[in-house]
């Protein structure tokens, strides 16, 4: 075993343990999710039960008395109704109660994980970089390397590494230098790169190179930054959820080519009639029950059935699990095409 598959099979245990952490934590919550919720049901049921309680004793007193023709009997009466409606989705109520916050934790256990993968890649960048350095024999390609790392000053600087490449880079130069150091840090090693860097440009403008010094990605899965959802591409209808839990869901697919359109309980009907016109073109469609009533999530699945799409149940409005179906959705779709491509 050489040491480039060492460090492979180190970068894939990593971020299989990362995953693994992840998935326990959603876990957790879930069942943590439960119980609170139970409790939730409990404490809005018995809420809503003394309101309407008051309210229908008090519509007996105008029943009792003959009041018939008044307005705030009127109003209690769309009072009762609205109640009668509350406790019929008493479940719903809760849920978003309790996923309010929920939503937050798991939206730091995903940072983190995030977290934790991109400081892997820029370790893996900082590898790279040195690499490139070491490999550069000749003085004019060991000072260009200079523009390359300049590229990446701000991932240098943000994990502490800026001075560790810009040493290599000043000991590469001197190196290779045919009239001894000529290059050295005088100030900042942000200065000293920028010397370096500006010298660079100089050689080039006047001798006609155009070498561009590129670091390898032995030490990195890909020259881009680690985003789980970058790469994902497709149009995805959602019916059910909350605002929060859309916001943070279109907040983790930012960048990347997914078309999300989101409908719940407080979209009007334009909103309802534009996710109809896309359900057609649409590569996945979910129905996230734990938030839906009866009502929408049989109006959701009239659409869809006219539009000869099946909808995908989800009974877990966490960000996580909603995540991971848009993700495994679009991934598998992606396959299937290749596939079938590849067959024709």
């Amino acid at each position: 075993m050489n040491i480039s598959i060492l460090d492979d099979l180190e970068q894939s245990v990593t971020e299989l343990i990362s995953s693994a952490e992840v998935e326990l934590a959603e876990k957790q919550l879930q069942q943590q999710r439960e119980q609170e919720v139970e409790v939730a049901v409990q404490e809005i049921r018995d809420r809503l039960t003394l309101l309407l309680d008051q309210v229908t004793q008090t519509l007996e007193k105008f029943e009792s008395n003959s009041v018939t023709d008044s307005l705030t009997r009127k109003k209690l009466e769309e009072k009762q109704t609205y109640l009668l409606e509350q406790l019929d989705n008493v479940y719903l109520l809760a849920a978003q109660v309790v996923d309010a916050r929920l939503l937050q934790e798991e939206e730091q256990i995903l940072n983190r994980q995030v977290s934790r993968e991109l400081e892997q890649w820029r370790q893996g960048l900082k590898a790279d970089l040195l690499e490139m350095i070491r490999d550069q024999e000749d003085f004019f390609d060991a000072t260009d390397a200079a523009i390359t790392v300049r590229g990446y000053l701000n991932e240098l600087k943000e994990m502490g590494a800026l001075e560790e490449v810009v040493e290599a880079l000043v000991d590469q130069i001197n190196r290779t230098s045919a009239r001894g150091p000529v290059a050295r840090i005088d100030n900042s090693h942000e200065q000293a790169l920028f010397f370096i860097y500006t010298k660079a440009m100089e050689n080039r403008s006047r001798t006609g190179r155009t070498n561009d010094i590129k670091p390898q990605t032995h030490h990195r899965k890909s020259e881009k930054q680690p985003n789980p959802y970058l790469e994902l591409e497709g149009k995805v209808v959602i019916y059910g959820g909350h605002e929060r839990l859309e916001a943070a869901v279109r907040s983790k697919l930012r960048g990347s080519n997914v078309v999300l359109v989101w409908c719940n309980a407080d979209s009007g009907p334009s909103l309802w009639e534009q996710a109809e016109s896309h359900l057609i073109s649409a590569d996945l469609v979910f129905i996230i029950t734990t938030y839906t009533s009866h009502k929408l999530t049989e109006k959701a699945k009239l659409s869809c059935s006219k539009a000869g799409k099946v909808p995908q149940m989800l009974n877990s409005g966490g960000l996580t699990r909603t995540l991971e179906a848009i993700s495994y959705g679009l991934k598998t779709q992606l396959l299937t095409r290749q596939v079938r491509s590849k067959l024709a």
